[in-house]
């Protein structure tokens, strides 16, 4: 009797299982923890290239202040409408869990200011501030003469842009500045160019996923002005641009590393399309990224 109730429960352990893995991911995914995971493993790959002593609280700086941008729209959206219903029957988890996803960007935000007083990180403020205003004005419109100023991301055609150059400014280029490199030397502004380069590839993508809604809100992107599959195509391009500076610039064992990280970041673009689901976007191609710094890792063990 008692082993015929064990092989009962076995069903349901099994059942049980990938719906808790598909909460947590979802969870891992939607709150933005997995793509700051992806900043925090690109800024030490940083010091992997560059032969540098890693700064483990500059990863965790980088850590946390990407994860409180990424969840900077839902402060807006508490901190406006303070008093607004949790809605715990939609269908998407973002507006489900809007307010721990707030709470959570405060609580980034707060650690952040600690670990760089804490740590003494040595950060130039204008440095910081640019990237701060870009960031902040990216997500939250402004208000000037009580008229409303659209955030960045709806200007045409500057979104990617805008991601690509915060990405390669504060996983690139901050930690070399902050291991004493001067920004006037060229290898710096190659190493930036490179990180540029990579994550605009990977950016071009989300406009592919957002085309639809992009569409309907008048956005201009390119796979509005020159289709989802010449967006795909310029990805490529800038894959291909990327490795030629590579392989300028690097050799031997870290060089195959790169390379084979390019790689697998074109067999993501190949594959993308506006039908996709968004968690193909959000683990995939932000992946590449940590699979970009896992093999750099592994190349420079």
């Amino acid at each position: 009797m008692n082993k015929g109730k064990h092989l009962n429960k076995a069903p349901i352990a099994s059942a049980i299982l990938p719906v808790a893995i598909k909460k947590l991911l979802e969870a891992l995914v939607y709150s933005s923890v997995f793509i700051s995971c992806c900043a925090f493993a690109l800024t030490l790959e940083t010091y992997w290239l560059a032969g540098l002593s890693s700064s483990m609280p500059m990863a965790v700086f980088v850590f946390l202040a990407t994860l409180f941008t990424y969840n900077l729209s839902s402060v807006q959206s508490i901190i406006r409408r303070a008093n607004q219903q949790r809605n715990r029957q939609s269908e998407s988890w973002v507006l489900r869990h809007k307010q721990s996803m707030a709470v959570l960007g405060v609580l980034s935000i707060t650690s952040a200011i600690a670990v760089y007083f804490v740590f003494g990180l040595q950060i130039n403020t204008w440095f910081i501030l640019h990237l701060a205003v870009i960031s902040i004005g990216y997500t939250v419109p402004v208000l000037y003469k009580k008229r409303r100023i659209r955030t960045l991301r709806s200007v045409p055609l500057l979104k990617v842009f805008l991601i690509a150059y915060v990405w390669a400014m504060v996983t690139g280029l901050l930690p070399l500045l902050d291991a004493g490199l001067a920004a006037g030397q060229p290898e710096t502004w190659l190493f930036f160019a490179r990180r540029f380069l990579f994550i605009l590839a990977l950016a071009l993508l989300f406009d592919v996923r957002d085309y639809h809604y992009d569409r309907q809100m008048k956005t201009l992107t390119f796979p509005g002005l020159i289709g989802v599959q010449n967006t795909k195509i310029l990805s490529l391009g800038l894959l291909v641009a990327y490795v030629a500076l590579l392989c300028a610039t690097e050799e031997s064992t870290l060089l195959l590393a790169l390379v084979a990280s390019a790689v697998v970041a074109a067999a993501v673009i190949i594959f993308a399309s506006e039908h996709k689901p968004r968690l193909y976007y959000l683990l995939l191609v932000d992946g590449a990224m940590l699979v970009h710094a896992g093999f750099v890792y592994l190349a420079t063990r």
